[in-house]
C-alpha cells in the first residue's frame, strides 16, 4: 500500500457530493499558472482563482507532499467515521490534487467557509460563549481522539505516511523537525536516549525514554486557528481540522507530550487531556521536556551515529 498522489476518491453513497465541481475543477487548473502566482505571494497559500475562488491551495517545500498525504488519510478516515456514526460532524478538507513544480509542492484542496474557534466565539454574547465553549472544545478534543484511532497503514514507520520523505515534524525537535528519518520505533527511541544521556550528564542513573511499541496517528499542532467551525442548516456545529504539517504516525507519548507539555500556551490542551484521560501516557513527559531543551540548545546532530549523518556534517 502506498499513499496516493492524486485526488481522494469521491464519496460513495450518502448525501450528494458537495465537492464534485471543485474536485473536477482542481484537475483542470494550470500548474504553470499556480507556480507563477506563487512567486508573487507573501503568504504560502491562496484561494483560487482569486476572482471567484473554488479551491484552496497551499504550497512550499517538498515536505508539503507529506502534509497532503496525511490530510488525505485523515479525510478518508473521518468520512468513514461519519458514515458509522451520523452524530459525528467532524471533517477535514478534501485534498483534490498534489503536484510539484520548480522546487515547490502544491496541495489543492477543498475551500472551507468556516471560522477559527476563537473568532467563531465572537459571534456569541460573552456570557453565552462562556456557558457553551466546552461544547466546541469537546468537539475538537473528540476530533483529535478520533484521528488517533485511525488504523495504521501497512508499511508505516515513525513519521508521516507519504511517498515523500518520512521526516517527523514535532515540537520536541529543533525547529520542530527531526534531524533524520527513523526506520523503526527502536531507532527513534535509541536516538532520544543518547540525547537523554547528555541531558542528564551529572546523573549516574539518567532516566530513559520508553516509547510505546505501536504507532498511532498523532495530530500535534493545537494552534486555535487549525480548528474551524461553521454551522449546519440544522444548527449543528461542524468542525474542520486543518493544517496537517505536524501530523505523523508516532508512539502515543508524542501526542501526550504535545498535549501535556508544561509550557504549552494552547488552551485546547486541557480539553484534549480530559478527553484521553488515563489512556494518555505520562511516563515520558519529564524526560521529553529535557530532550526538547537539549535539541533547542545543541547542534542538530546531537545524539546521532556517524552512519546517520550526511557526509558534509561529519566534521561539525
Amino acid at each position: 500500500m502506498q499513499p496516493s498522489n492524486g485526488a481522494a476518491p469521491p464519496p460513495s453513497g450518502g448525501p450528494p457530493d458537495a465537492n464534485a465541481a471543485a474536485r473536477q475543477f482542481a484537475q483542470t487548473i494550470s500548474e504553470e499558472d499556480l507556480f507563477q502566482r506563487a512567486q508573487t505571494l507573501f503568504a504560502p497559500f491562496i484561494a483560487y482563482p482569486p476572482n471567484r475562488p473554488m479551491v484552496f491551495v497551499k504550497f512550499g517545500g517538498p515536505e508539503k507532499q507529506a502534509e497532503g498525504d496525511m490530510q488525505m488519510l485523515a479525510f478518508n478516515w473521518l468520512r468513514q467515521e461519519r458514515q458509522r456514526n451520523p452524530s459525528c460532524n467532524i471533517h477535514v478538507p478534501e485534498v483534490f490534487k498534489i503536484f510539484s513544480r520548480g522546487g515547490l509542492t502544491f496541495i489543492i484542496m477543498q475551500l472551507v467557509a468556516a471560522t477559527p474557534v476563537q473568532q467563531f466565539a465572537t459571534k456569541f454574547d460573552p456570557r453565552t460563549w462562556d456557558h457553551n465553549k466546552s461544547r466546541y472544545y469537546d468537539i475538537i478534543a473528540e476530533g483529535v481522539r478520533l484521528l488517533s484511532c485511525m488504523p495504521v497503514p501497512t508499511g508505516a514507520t515513525p513519521g508521516p505516511y507519504t511517498r515523500g520523505e518520512r521526516r517527523i515534524k514535532h515540537l520536541l525537535f529543533k525547529d520542530h523537525t527531526a534531524p533524520v528519518v527513523y526506520p523503526t520505533i527502536q531507532d527513534l527511541q535509541d536516538h532520544l536516549n543518547r540525547v537523554a544521556e547528555r541531558g542528564y550528564r551529572n546523573n549516574p542513573h539518567p532516566p530513559k525514554i520508553a516509547l510505546e511499541k505501536e504507532l498511532v496517528f498523532c495530530y500535534t499542532d493545537f494552534n486555535d486557528e487549525n480548528f474551524m467551525f461553521t454551522t449546519d442548516p440544522d444548527g449543528r456545529p461542524r468542525l474542520y481540522i486543518v493544517d496537517f504539517e505536524h501530523a505523523s504516525f508516532l508512539p502515543l507519548s508524542f501526542l501526550a507530550y504535545a498535549v501535556l507539555e508544561p509550557d504549552s500556551r494552547w488552551f485546547l490542551c486541557s480539553w484534549i487531556a480530559k478527553k484521553f484521560g488515563a489512556s494518555l501516557p505520562r511516563n515520558n513527559i519529564a524526560v521529553m521536556q529535557r530532550l526538547c531543551y537539549m535539541f533547542q540548545v545543541s547542534s542538530a546532530n546531537i545524539g546521532l551515529r556517524k552512519k546517520q549523518l550526511a557526509p558534509d556534517t561529519l566534521d561539525q
